[in-house]
């Protein structure tokens, strides 16, 4: 099966959003924006886990 322009869009849209709960869980860098994530690490990782499993539901859909 060949992934569609959305399917791809909604795949990487996760990647992005479990990395930033990565970069916060392990705090790599010193900003605000990483304390940010640190808060907010647990809703991003299952946001984007969420969207990772709408994408693969959307890929079959005609």
């Amino acid at each position: 099966m060949k992934p569609t322009a959305e399917t791809l869009l909604l795949f990487f849209i996760s990647a992005a959003l479990v990395m930033a709960s990565l970069i916060g869980h392990f705090r790599l860098f010193d900003a605000t924006a990483v304390d940010v994530m640190t808060h907010y690490k647990y809703p991003l990782m299952g946001v984007g886990y969420g969207i990772l499993s709408l994408s693969l539901i959307l890929r079959d859909q005609p």
